[in-house]
């Protein structure tokens, strides 16, 4: 991430007078054109769904406050400012995100031609559990997460659209659409799509939360990422790379690890998914590509899973499932995945005793079509 040159305080406008709609009432505020989002949030904040909000460089909820976001919102990322920006929910902060699917909440770019990087993305970070302790630092700036606390709550997240997010967090690492770090399972998540993201759609550190509905388009990189001990129940997710703008050497549906340094450290990364579609860009000069690469000792239990489009010419590429590492190996030989269908792959898989393949998988819903309960997002 760019180097923090000052911390801006949070800007709002509110002016009193005659309503927006021009009918002469005296008696309320005017829904203020334009706010600014920016710098440390430090008090309880409801922002106002008719205002247009501008997020400015690194901003964050503070320990202890509370940022509601009202369904309709939209917060628009400000791609001229010398620093990236982005939302991050600190530890012992929540947000209130409640749209619907009538009204959405929407984090996007306010670039003329908006395009993968423009921004940040959103980063919640929790108390929950991960197998790298307590306090664990982020690889955003002056974050920290990881506790004791599996039910720690973070607050909502429902019916929300990101778009354009992946920039920079430093030489060796992007934001991702939506990053949960050590978040607990009292938080509720549901109905999110991340769009045109230049790295993953999202990306659980640990901890617990759980989610329901979950949509990534066109992120370049992997849509669904879990390391550190990741142990939630997601019920729903979709995935289509086909339409992503630019090109990734390790594009994956499903990027999942333990740990990178020591396959077998506890608690283990061991997800439950179900009802999962996969599907690839197709693209042949992609190095690492997979469906689903289930590795450095991740545990899962998935099943309805439908893998499509992962095709390479590269060695070691074009598998619809890599299961990599001796210890990932032997759980799923033990643990199959249950009821997959994989189609139109180079290699089905490493390793076919460590899933029960079958023809008839639906995955989200409607195999490769976008399922109903993504109609709300309007692809």
């Amino acid at each position: 991430m760019k180097k923090l040159v000052f911390s801006l305080a949070i800007l709002g406008a509110m002016v009193t007078g005659c309503s927006s709609d021009d009918n002469n009432d005296n008696n309320g505020p005017v829904v203020p054109e334009t706010g600014v989002l920016s710098g440390n949030i430090t008090q309880d904040m409801t922002l106002n769904a008719g205002t247009l909000y501008t997020l400015r460089g690194s901003t964050y909820v503070k320990p202890g406050v509370t940022l509601t976001i009202p369904a309709g919102t939209r917060i628009e990322a400000d791609t001229e400012f010398e620093e990236v920006a982005f939302l991050g929910v600190e530890k012992g902060a929540k947000i209130m995100a409640q749209g619907t699917a009538a009204n959405p909440i929407v984090f996007t770019s306010n670039a003329t031609n908006p395009a993968p990087q423009d921004w940040g993305g959103l980063v919640i970070c929790g108390n929950a559990v991960t197998n790298l302790g307590v306090n664990a630092q982020a690889e955003v700036t002056g974050l920290t997460y990881g506790g004791t606390n599996p039910a720690d709550n973070s607050g909502v997240l429902s019916h929300i659209i990101v778009e354009y997010s992946g920039n920079l967090i430093n030489d060796d690492a992007e934001f991702n659409g939506v990053t949960f770090y050590a978040v607990g399972s009292g938080t509720q998540v549901n109905d999110i799509l991340v769009y045109q993201g230049s790295d993953d759609g999202f990306e659980w550190f640990g901890g617990s939360v759980n989610a329901t509905n979950l949509a990534a388009i066109g992120c370049q990189d992997d849509s669904f990422d879990w390391t550190e001990g990741w142990n939630g129940t997601v019920t729903n997710l979709y995935s289509d790379q086909s339409s992503a703008t630019n090109f990734s050497a390790d594009s994956r549906g499903i990027e999942a690890d333990n740990s990178a340094t020591n396959a077998t450290l506890a608690p283990i990364s061991n997800p439950t998914l179900t009802n999962v579609t996969l599907i690839g860009r197709n693209n042949p000069n992609v190095t690492k590509e997979a469906g689903a690469w289930l590795r450095r000792g991740t545990y899962a239990t998935i099943s309805n899973l439908y893998i499509s489009g992962f095709t390479s010419t590269v060695s070691g590429s074009g598998f619809g499932i890599n299961f990599d590492g001796a210890e990932s190996q032997a759980f799923f030989t033990a643990n199959k995945l249950n009821n997959v269908t994989i189609a139109n792959v180079t290699t089905v898989s490493n390793l076919t005793a460590g899933f029960n393949a079958t023809t008839t998988a639906t995955g989200a819903g409607a195999g490769a079509a976008q399922p109903t309960w993504m109609d709300w997002m309007d692809l």
